[in-house]
């Protein structure tokens, strides 16, 4: 499977902080990268468009891991991020915050269990963020929403060191599409 989905097989960016992440890549350095933004911003697609940018180039596949948060948080183990590739991707890593900051209603509480099995996930995903900022030599790219919901994601020393060490970019809110039922 590749790396980058048939969605965004053809995603193209101009945006300056991809093309820097993607040249100090393709150069042999680290890169690491916060890239940030409302929903419908664009964060996907410019991620993407990098990865699709080095790969062009001639960078590996087998260098690149691209995770979405949700599936991480839900399979994590600590040995999925210490032994990672050159490259790596976590997309929507403020999913879950954001979700809950953007409800129109009040939301009722889960069940206890489903409450353990949330916390247990959260933990996880925050776990291996947490790994991925303290290894060397790592290039990575994190999709967010803010600084904000990254500390409430992966808490405040974590999105502290990542706010130290990543570039950060962020993207202005694209118009929705009009859906036509």
């Amino acid at each position: 499977m590749s790396v980058v989905p048939p969605l965004f097989s053809d995603a193209e960016t101009g945006h300056p902080a991809i093309a820097q992440w993607c040249s100090t890549i393709l150069a042999g350095d680290t890169a690491r990268l916060l890239l940030m933004g409302p929903h419908w911003s664009g964060k996907s697609h410019a991620a993407y468009a990098g990865l699709r940018r080095l790969l062009a180039a001639g960078y590996g596949e087998k260098n690149i891991t691209v995770h979405q948060a949700h599936d991480l948080s839900a399979s994590y183990e600590p040995g999925m991020i210490e032994n990672t590739t050159a490259v790596t991707v976590i997309d929507d890593l403020t999913v879950s915050v954001d979700l809950v900051r953007e409800a129109k209603v009040p939301l009722r509480p889960d069940p206890a269990d489903v409450q353990a099995m949330m916390a247990l996930e959260a933990g996880a995903l925050a776990d291996a963020v947490a790994r991925l900022s303290l290894l060397p030599r790592r290039s990575w790219l994190l999709i967010a929403s803010s600084v904000d919901c990254l500390v409430e994601t992966v808490g405040q020393e974590t999105a502290d060191r990542l706010v130290a060490v990543a570039e950060q970019a962020e993207l202005e809110p694209r118009p929705r599409p009009t859906l036509r039922w």
